[in-house]
C-alpha cells in the first residue's frame, strides 16, 4: 500500500515540477527574476502554482517588481501565462457585442426602410428632411453596428492580455471609428426627431414649433463639438491605437471626465426631445384608444433614457482599468442599442401610418361629426382618401308651403385612412366639429 502511495506522490510533484517548468519557459525574463525575488515572501512551496496563485501578497510583490523592471508587453504576456498557469479562464463578452448590433441594427434598418418605402408607395407623400435626416442616421449607425463584428472577432470583449498584439492595434482603430460614427449618428437621429415635430405640429404650437428649432441648433452644436472630439481626443490621432504599448509618445484628454459630462447632457437633451411633444398629444382631439397609441409611441422613447443611465454606469471603469477591452465591454454595447434603439423609436409614428393602411381595422382613425341645419352642406375639411361615409338624415315636419320648420340633424360617421403621419399625430382641426 505504501508503494503506490509513494508512487502518486511523486508523479505529483512531477507534474508540478513540469508545470513550472512550463510556466517558467513561457514568462519574459524580468517576470523570472521577479518571481526569484519575490519567493521570500511567501510560505508556499516553489513548486506548489496553486499555493502561489492563492497567495494574494506574493502576486501583489510580483506585480509592483514587473510595474518597475518589465514592459507593458511584457507585462501582458506575463499576465497570460500566470492566469493560464493558475487555470483562470479567459473572460468574453464578444457574443453580447456582436449579437446586439446585428438584431438591434437589423430592426433600425428594416424601420426606416418600412419609413421611407410607406410614405413613396403605400401614403403617396414625398420625403420630408426629417426622412433623409433619419435615412443618414441609420447609414452612420450601420457603421457603428457593422465594425463590431471585426472588432469582437479580434479582441474587443476578451481579456486585453489574450488578444495579440497586433489585433490589439486593429481593434482599438476600430473602436476610433466607432466612437465617431456614434456621436454622429445620435446628433442626426435627435435632429430627425425634431424635424417631425416641426413638419407634424401646425402653425399653432408655436412652443413646440420654437422649442424644436431651438434644440436642433442645441443638437446640432452639441453634436458637432462631441464628432470632433473623438476625432482630435488624442495628439497625435494614432497614439489612440499605437498609445497602449508606451513605445510611442503623444497624450490624450481625459475620456473619462468627458464622457461622464458628455452623457449626463445627452441624457438631458434626450428627456426634453421626448418630453417636448407629450402635452400636445395629450389635448389632440381623438379618442382615447388612439391617444393611447400615440401616446405609447412616444413613451417607448423614455426606454433610451433607460438605456442611457446604464451605459452611464459602464463609464464608471472607462479609461481607468488595465483590462480595458474586456472591462468597457459594456459602454460600447450599450452605446450601440442606444443609438438603434433611438432610430427605431424615431420610425414608429411612420411605421403606424403604414400599419393604418395595412390593418385600417386596428390603427385607422375613426372620427365623428356633426354639421349645422341649413339649405345647403359645406365639408371643408373633406379628404380625397375618405374610404366610406355612412350618414344619417333625420328631416323633421315641412309646413305646407314646403319649408322646414324643425331643424335638420346630420350625423356623418368617417373612417378616415389618413394619407401622410401628420394626420396620424396630429390630425387637422377642421375634421373636429365633435369628438367620441
Amino acid at each position: 500500500m505504501r508503494r503506490p502511495l509513494i508512487l502518486c506522490l511523486g508523479a505529483a510533484m512531477l507534474g508540478m515540477a513540469a508545470a513550472q517548468t512550463d510556466l517558467l519557459a513561457a514568462l519574459p525574463n524580468c517576470t523570472v527574476q521577479c518571481f526569484e525575488t519575490s519567493i521570500s515572501n511567501t510560505s508556499c512551496p516553489p513548486t506548489d502554482i496553486p499555493c502561489l496563485c492563492g497567495d494574494q501578497t506574493f502576486l501583489a510583490t510580483v506585480q509592483g517588481c514587473q510595474a518597475q523592471s518589465c514592459t507593458i508587453k511584457e507585462i501582458l504576456t506575463s499576465t497570460n501565462a500566470t492566469l493560464a498557469a493558475c487555470g483562470v479562464p479567459p473572460g468574453d463578452q464578444s457574443a453580447t457585442i456582436i449579437g446586439i448590433p446585428a438584431s438591434f441594427g437589423s430592426l433600425a434598418i428594416l424601420l426606416v426602410l418600412i419609413r421611407v418605402f410607406g410614405r413613396l408607395w403605400i401614403t403617396k407623400v414625398d420625403l420630408d428632411w426629417d426622412d433623409y435626416l433619419i435615412v443618414l442616421a441609420v447609414i452612420s449607425a450601420s457603421v457603428l453596428n457593422f465594425v463590431c463584428y471585426p472588432m469582437a472577432h479580434l479582441g474587443m470583449g476578451k481579456d486585453f492580455w489574450t488578444i495579440p498584439f497586433p489585433d490589439i492595434n486593429m481593434t482599438l482603430k476600430l473602436l476610433y471609428v466607432a466612437e465617431i460614427f456614434y456621436m454622429f449618428a445620435e446628433m442626426l437621429v435627435q435632429m430627425s426627431l425634431l424635424a417631425f415635430y416641426i413638419r407634424v405640429f401646425p402653425e399653432a404650437s408655436v412652443f413646440v414649433r420654437r422649442a424644436s428649432w431651438t434644440l436642433i441648433a442645441i443638437v446640432a452644436c452639441f453634436g458637432i463639438a462631441n464628432t470632433c472630439t473623438m476625432i482630435f481626443q488624442c495628439t497625435p490621432i494614432p497614439f489612440f491605437w499605437f498609445g497602449w504599448a508606451g513605445e510611442m509618445t503623444g497624450k490624450c484628454i481625459d475620456i473619462n471626465l468627458f464622457s461622464w459630462i458628455r452623457a449626463a447632457i445627452d441624457i438631458a437633451i434626450d428627456v426634453a426631445i421626448l418630453s417636448l411633444p407629450l402635452p400636445s398629444v395629450v389635448k389632440l382631439q381623438m379618442s382615447w384608444k388612439k391617444k393611447a397609441q400615440v401616446l405609447l409611441m412616444f413613451a417607448l422613447g423614455f426606454v433610451i433614457t433607460v438605456v442611457s443611465i446604464l451605459r452611464l454606469q459602464s463609464l464608471i471603469q472607462f479609461a481607468k482599468t488595465s483590462n480595458p477591452t474586456y472591462d468597457n465591454s459594456p459602454a460600447i454595447y450599450w452605446s450601440v442599442l442606444e443609438c438603434d434603439m433611438f432610430i427605431i423609436c424615431a420610425c414608429l409614428p411612420a411605421l403606424r401610418s403604414v400599419l393604418s393602411k395595412l390593418a385600417p381595422r386596428f390603427f385607422g382613425t375613426t372620427r365623428k361629426k356633426s354639421y349645422p341645419s341649413g339649405d345647403y352642406y359645406r365639408h371643408e375639411g373633406s379628404n380625397q382618401d375618405s374610404e366610406r361615409q355612412v350618414s344619417s338624415h333625420h328631416l323633421r315636419n315641412l309646413d305646407s308651403s314646403g319649408k322646414i320648420t324643425k331643424s335638420v340633424d346630420v350625423d356623418v360617421t368617417q373612417e378616415q385612412r389618413t394619407a401622410s403621419d401628420e394626420d396620424l399625430v396630429y390630425p387637422p382641426r377642421s375634421y373636429y366639429l365633435s369628438d367620441s
